[in-house]
């Protein structure tokens, strides 16, 4: 006659052992929350880098170089312009109708000379504009990404100092409206112990 618990079919038995390791896995993670809870702090990045000294500094700094790109553009404008009203003077004298044949044709061949040389200057011009103008850009998005970094890391350092476990960027939310981490402490990485104790029900886990 036997005695003791009814033995369990094995199906029961794998879902309780289950159950029996997600418990233990809360209570850990519960038991590490309530023995110490995590220091978190926010930090507004888009002001840190709007207020820098330096970032205005170095905005002022290529702002002056877009003005001097633009005097360029203007000085080659009233260029074009010079050229233009020369245009219209020529084409008034050709149809007065008082020239000659000869004076004409001179007169008409200067017209021509001229307004080549007119589009060949607005050529040049918007050339001039677009690659000066790309030039300042790529230099100011790198000094303005240097800056960017050299606040991030002030941030990361501070954050060490300081003990914090977690630095949030309030002015800056991913898709799902949720602040980007600027600092996470380092801490021990349990996935391949979770993944073990996930699969050790699994065939064949026995073999292992």
């Amino acid at each position: 006659m036997h005695l003791g618990f009814p033995r369990l079919p094995f199906t029961t038995m794998r879902k309780l052992k289950l159950i029996c390791i997600a418990l233990m896995t809360i209570a850990s993670v519960v038991g590490a929350i309530s023995a110490e809870s995590p220091k978190i702090a926010t930090v507004d990045m888009q002001k840190l880098f709007k207020d820098y000294d330096r970032t205005n500094a170095v905005q002022k700094r290529f702002n002056m170089e877009y003005a001097v790109i633009q005097k360029g553009v203007n000085e080659r404008i009233e260029e074009v312009t010079r050229m233009r009203l020369m245009l219209e003077k020529l084409q008034v004298e050709i149809d007065s109708g008082t020239l000659t044949d000869v004076e004409k044709s001179k007169k008409e061949q200067e017209l021509s000379l001229i307004d080549h040389e007119r589009k060949m200057m607005g050529d040049e011009m918007k050339r001039f504009e677009g690659q000066e103008r790309e030039k300042v850009k790529r230099l100011m998005g790198a000094s303005m990404e240097g800056i960017m970094k050299e606040i991030r890391s002030k941030v990361v350092d501070h954050a060490e100092h300081a003990g914090y476990d977690y630095v949030f960027d309030k002015s800056g939310k991913n898709s799902n409206q949720v602040s980007y981490f600027i600092y996470l402490k380092d801490g021990k990485d349990i996935t391949a112990t979770i993944l073990k104790k996930l699969n050790e029900l699994a065939p064949g886990a026995d073999a292992k």
